[in-house]
Formats: C-alpha cells, structure tokens, sequence
C-alpha cells in the first residue's frame, strides 16, 4: 500500500521510526507535540492501522 504523503509527514514518519517520542520530534522540527501527535493520527488513518506499533511497523516496510 502507498499512502500520499505530505512533507511534514514524512519527516515525522523517519522521526517515528527512529523511535522517537512526539515531544522530542515537536523539538526537532520546532512544532508542539500535540501536532506531532495530529500528524501520528493522520498517518494511523491513512495506513489503516490503530495503534502507533501498527504505523511503524507499516512504516518500516513490516506490515
């Protein structure tokens, strides 16, 4: 499955599977951490999983 991306999804998708937290992203990229975590849900949604193991497993090519 290829899901559309947006940049700022991208870059926080590398971020996730890296294992980082939404604070430490939201650091990163100079965001709040509750938009690091609207941007998790968008991407849950677009990868048809419901948990955050679920997107990173998708993400790392696993799911």
């Amino acid at each position: 499955m290829t899901a559309e991306l947006t940049a700022r999804e991208r870059e926080i998708a590398q971020c996730l599977v890296l294992g980082k937290s939404s604070k430490e992203i939201g650091r990163m990229l100079g965001i709040g951490y509750r938009t690091v975590d609207a941007h998790r849900a968008r991407l849950m949604r677009k990868f048809g999983v419901s948990s955050s193991i679920g997107l990173i497993a998708k993400l790392a090519g696993r799911g």
